[in-house]
């Protein structure tokens, strides 16, 4: 497990430092980073300590999150003068959408 999260860091990092230093980019190693040396320091039995770090990791994915949703906006608005992004204008539903059977 270890060996995969510090390749997956490596390949932020290498995002981050490729992409001209994006916000976006460069939240998400730093999260990653963050969130990987720190989770480990924090003892398993102290509950605070813990939901403390998890909330401060879901604060920093939603602002990624927000920070992803302007990449897609950009990308669409740019969509008109030749852009490669395709998105959905709508779908159709056929039958009851209250049953998942």
């Amino acid at each position: 497990m270890a060996n995969k999260a510090s390749e997956l860091i490596e390949e932020l990092l290498y995002n981050a430092n490729a992409s001209g230093q994006k916000l976006l980019e460069r939240r998400l190693a730093d999260v990653a980073i963050w969130f990987y040396k720190n989770k480990s320091r924090v003892p398993v039995d102290n509950l605070a300590a813990r939901q403390a770090l998890l909330e401060k990791a879901l604060w920093t994915l939603l602002e990624t999150n927000a920070l992803l949703t302007e990449r897609i906006h950009e990308l669409e608005a740019g969509r008109r003068g030749g852009g490669r992004l395709w998105m959905p204008r709508g779908m159709k539903v056929k039958g009851d959408v209250r049953d998942y059977t």
